[in-house]
């Protein structure tokens, strides 16, 4: 791993790396601890401001990290100061005022157009929608809004300077098996948020329809929410449909890898013998750990898409 701090290369220094993602967030986190002291010769002293541009490289010179330093942390005791920082879909959080009309590709190209904001592969269906901001949405909202209203389930990420987005698990990223690989894998089943049945009602309160899973109410009884249409150009009975939320199955596995590719947004299959861990899964979270030489990869897994 190569770690830079703006022109000065730092992986002498730095320890204790954690490199992360989630889809419930914007960015991709990097947060490590690097010696910096000016009493010792023996260490370069390499000063790091806010906002320095950090990069940080695979062990084959493939960029994964690119974004600037957000928070510094230092006791006065110690020689070691950590460094908290987000990839460059931090700067999709400026809000936007403005309309936007097209393919959810021609919507994030002309929102990125106007922050200066550099796209690559943008994934389409042709879809037209409208999204409009009187600045409560931010660039990454009307991206993401164009998308879910096209129907498509996508990842937005950042590849260095340039936005990129892909359909949800278009990439395998790895093929995981034998013990020697999975440290441990967990596995939950919840209830805790189900919905299975919605009330539609019309602008002025008054009762459309009733949507229902009969089968997880003939298990679990009735929990119910009410959707009130308030827009006429949306599908009222497609929207509510989506307020209906069945068994939540989850789970996480932990490997050691020299894998930086199992990130979040791509698809991991999981072949281990005996674990009820199994299959093709969609990575809805990932945490890498770098200390000491060693690589540790903790996955969130989707179990709804998952495939055998």
């Amino acid at each position: 791993m190569i770690m830079l701090a703006g022109e000065n290369d730092i992986s002498n220094l730095i320890s204790n790396v954690t490199w992360s993602g989630d889809k419930d967030q914007i960015s991709r986190k990097l947060a490590f601890t690097y010696l910096y002291t000016d009493q010792d010769a023996n260490i370069k002293s390499v000063d790091i401001p806010l906002g320095t541009r950090i990069m940080m490289y695979d062990d084959t010179g493939n960029l994964k990290f690119d974004g600037p330093a957000l928070a510094l942390e230092k006791e006065e005791s110690d020689i070691k100061v950590k460094l908290s920082c987000m990839d460059m879909a931090f700067y999709l959080k400026s809000e936007v005022y403005n309309t936007y009309k097209g393919s959810p590709a021609q919507i994030t190209a002309a929102v990125c157009g106007e922050f200066g904001i550099m796209t690559g592969g943008l994934a389409d269906n042709g879809k037209v929608v409208e999204v409009v901001s009187t600045g409560e949405k931010t660039i990454y909202q009307i991206i993401q809004t164009a998308y879910e209203d096209a129907g498509m389930d996508v990842h937005i990420y950042m590849d260095g300077l340039i936005l990129c987005v892909e359909e949800f698990g278009a990439q395998i990223a790895a093929v995981l098996t034998g013990d020697d690989t999975v440290i441990n894998a967990s596995y939950k089943s919840s209830i805790e948020n189900i919905v299975d049945q919605v009330l539609i009602l019309n602008d002025k309160g008054k009762y459309i329809k009733t949507l229902q899973n009969e089968e997880d109410i003939a298990i679990y009884g009735i929990v119910q929410k009410i959707y009130k249409k308030s827009d006429t150009k949306k599908d009222s009975e497609e929207e509510a449909r989506k307020l209906i939320q069945s068994v939540e199955n989850t789970g996480s596995i932990s490997i050691t890898t020299d894998n930086y590719e199992c990130i979040t947004g791509r698809k991991v299959m999981v072949m281990k013998a005996g674990s009820s861990i199994c299959g093709l899964f969609n990575i809805v979270s990932d945490s890498h750990s770098i200390a000491d030489g060693e690589h540790k990869v903790t996955l969130g897994l989707d179990f709804e898409g998952m495939q055998e």
